[in-house]
């Protein structure tokens, strides 16, 4: 059965892949692979891996590793597809729920997810995933804190643009991000279910601070990422509340224009000192 609900109605596989490239990308690669435990010749399997970004670069930069991903969603899968193809990179991909996963007990040295235990019941996030590990294998549980959130943007034209979206209807999804808790829930949980050496990690991931950067073309491509994931976002829901052209029309040249003085000042070295980041909760532990 062909399942396109979360690409289709939360957040398209564009402005997914668009988002976690900004935030996971070749120059804090480092810290994420940390927090992942990833090392060479290991087999690692991500859960609800959407565009494929983060077992692309695990395997691009650990190519000895093992690397699977698997989602509900058969945009996400087939998107992850082309893109591995795209970049020559040996990931295995299958359409999947995480309640059901088909693999044999034991298979995987790593299981890890990114922003997906706040969308189901925790036994059935944690019960397959418990069964799929190797005997001390290690389940990595990656969520952003949305509480916590203390960034700079950019706020050239931002009024503009927040008139033109507070003009767009665009209805919330029930269900999403349901069963949000707090880590020491989290943890308990796992306990519960006789996982061993939990541990617990809470860093803020900057990913966008030009103005700070010694390198001009890392500053560049901070702010071409942050502008291609506005423009996804921007697309998905002009596409997704179905708006006129003129308004469609008008927010892409409010959010090009920003982008564009963004760009200015940097190479006229006139500084902002705007930041964005992620606030990342890391909860880890052994089978």
């Amino acid at each position: 059965m062909v399942n396109t609900f979360w690409s289709e109605t939360v957040q398209s596989t564009q402005l997914l892949d668009t988002s976690r490239k900004e935030k996971f990308n070749v120059y804090n690669r480092k810290l994420w692979f940390n927090l992942l435990h990833i090392q060479n010749n290991l087999k690692i399997l991500e859960v609800g891996c959407g565009s494929g970004h983060f077992a692309n670069m695990i395997k691009k930069y650990y190519p000895t590793c093992d690397v699977y991903g698997i989602d509900l969603d058969n945009n996400h899968i087939k998107f992850a597809k082309n893109e591995s193809k795209r970049l020559n990179i040996d990931v295995n991909y299958q359409v999947a729920d995480v309640s059901h996963l088909p693999f044999e007990d034991n298979s995987f040295d790593i299981v890890f997810s990114h922003t997906l235990i706040e969308h189901l019941p925790f036994d059935d996030f944690i019960k397959e995933q418990k069964r799929v590990l190797k005997k001390g294998g290690k389940l990595v549980i990656m969520r952003v804190d949305m509480i916590k959130n203390n960034d700079k943007p950019f706020l050239y034209l931002e009024d503009e643009i927040n008139k033109v979206y507070s003009g767009i209807s665009y209805p919330k999804i029930a269900g999403v991000g349901e069963y949000v808790e707090d880590p020491d829930l989290t943890m308990q949980r796992l306990y519960q279910y006789n996982f061993k050496n939990i541990n617990f990690n809470y860093n803020r991931i900057i990913y966008y601070m030009p103005d700070v950067e010694s390198k001009k073309q890392i500053a560049i491509s901070q702010i071409e990422r942050n502008y291609q994931t506005k423009l996804s976002y921007a697309n998905f829901v002009i596409n997704k509340s179905k708006v006129d052209s003129n308004t469609k029309n008008k927010l892409l040249s409010l959010l090009k224009s920003q982008y564009e003085e963004r760009l200015r000042l940097l190479v006229a070295k006139q500084k902002i000192f705007d930041f964005q980041s992620s606030l990342l909760i890391t909860i880890s532990a052994n089978k």
